[in-house]
């Protein structure tokens, strides 16, 4: 071999091993077989839970306001506790396991854990979130808490009429009211817990009894279905035909199924703290696309993607509570403390009837990842198991009085007001006809 041929021959050589050691086509540069991420990596990012963090820590700052004014009455609107699937989602999980029965991937998963006997029941976490905020709000408002005594006249526990919703009501009042009874060792105080029932309940389960809202919304909105269709086609098929290429699935995976696989990592994360699962299946941005599916029917069937019924929905909460505010400081009310316990809806219609927590973009099917990612307001975000809502009153020796918003103890100005703290006049005419209106006239359909 000539010397010509030796040189050509080592460059051949060495542009081969370049390919082969290229970082950009090596496999280790490929998408991972699956993903591995902690439970508390993927809880910090992903889910509806109440960060833990703030859950679970009495680390919390105790208010202080001006002698001026005074602290009077709390409002509280929560969402129950953390639960277990309900039935229908129990089913689909149960679709995701007859999907992946003959992928390799998932031979040593083990069946679905949840059972439709055990739907909406609260988990070990979902029992003492609500415990805890309970604590934390007698360490927050320690000044107004310090002067109550209980009595059902004085501090009203209100639920709907939900099994796992009274728990966490009950959760709460233990964390209230732990010590300061005379119930057995721990001096428990026994509370009344009321609530209207489920199908005439238009303070707390609005939805439910809304005969409109169900007949245009819920079962025949036209936009909602085409926003969830395009969606559908656009981004959930693509993943479905990703997942269904990538672990042999046959036949193909369902997209409609790739939500649940969010949910399925979800549960198991919550009352398992598994995530070498169904969480290993999605990518980080692939869990946010399959989340986003939840936003959007939310959106859509809770909040701003139909104003003009959504605005009313929480008209008769508003009205009561307006009632009762305005009952107090006329002096024909004892009750210093209302504590309401109810669902993630409830408390996302009230606050898009305030017209609060609205975000730049709504959710349509059309939104960039980027776009979806800047979404502020959001379940997870905001009304996560055991949110809290409070609407605090305060008078001044006038009997002036002011409102002030605070969600999961964030402070908000409510659209229209000078600042966190609004006039209770002023309040009450942004309300305007959002309040004394006719809900079973409204909801009435056609």
């Amino acid at each position: 071999m000539s010397s010509v041929d030796q040189t050509e021959y080592v460059r051949t050589v060495l542009f081969y091993l370049f390919l082969s050691y290229n970082p950009t086509l090596c496999s280790e540069n490929e998408e991972p077989f699956l993903y591995k991420r902690s439970p508390d990596y993927l809880n910090k990012r992903f889910f509806e839970w109440k960060p833990a963090k703030s859950a679970f820590t009495l680390d919390v700052e105790t208010i202080n306001y001006s002698d001026n004014y005074t602290l009077k009455q709390l409002y509280l609107l929560s969402r129950h506790g953390s639960r277990k699937p309900a039935i229908q989602q129990v089913q689909s999980l149960d679709k995701l396991d007859k999907a992946f029965e003959n992928a390799p991937v998932a031979k040593e998963w083990g069946k679905n854990p949840f059972t439709v006997e055990n739907n909406f029941r609260l988990g070990k976490r979902g029992k003492i979130e609500p415990y805890y905020n309970g604590l934390q709000s007698l360490k927050r408002y320690e000044k107004f808490w310090k002067n109550v005594k209980y009595d059902a006249d004085v501090v009203k526990f209100q639920t709907a009429d939900r099994f796992w919703i009274s728990q966490s009501a009950i959760s709460y009042s233990e964390g209230l009211l732990d010590g300061t009874g005379t119930v057995g060792m721990c001096k428990n105080e026994p509370v009344y817990i009321w609530s209207f029932r489920w199908n005439h309940d238009y303070f707390l389960e609005m939805f439910t009894n809304c005969l409109r809202w169900n007949e245009t919304v819920l079962n025949n909105f036209t936009e909602y279905i085409e926003q969830t269709y395009t969606y559908g086609n656009k981004t959930l098929a693509p993943i479905a035909e990703k997942l269904t290429k990538k672990y042999n699935i046959n036949p193909p995976l369902d997209p409609q199924l790739v939500p649940y696989i969010y949910t399925y990592c979800d549960f198991l994360v919550l009352h398992y703290n598994r995530a070498d699962t169904w969480c290993a299946l999605l990518s980080d941005d692939e869990l946010i696309l399959a989340r986003y599916y939840w936003a959007t029917r939310n959106y859509y069937q809770y909040s701003y993607g139909h104003i003009l019924l959504m605005k009313k929905m929480g008209c008769a909460y508003l009205t009561q509570f307006v009632n009762s505010v305005n009952d107090y400081l006329n002096g024909n009310s004892r009750m210093v403390a209302d504590l309401k316990f109810a669902h993630g809806f409830t408390e996302s219609l009230v606050l898009t009837t305030l017209g609060v927590y609205k975000n730049k973009y709504p959710s349509t099917a059309d939104l960039t990842l980027e776009q979806i990612k800047s979404l502020k307001y959001t379940e997870p975000k905001v009304t996560y198991w055991s949110s809290t809502m409070y609407f605090e009153i305060y008078t001044s020796p006038s009997n002036d009085a002011l409102i002030r918003l605070v969600v999961n103890f964030e402070p908000y100005v409510i659209p229209g007001c000078d600042g966190e703290y609004c006039e209770w006049s002023k309040f009450k005419s942004i309300l305007g006809d959002k309040i004394n209106c006719d809900f079973e006239k409204m909801c009435a359909y056609p």
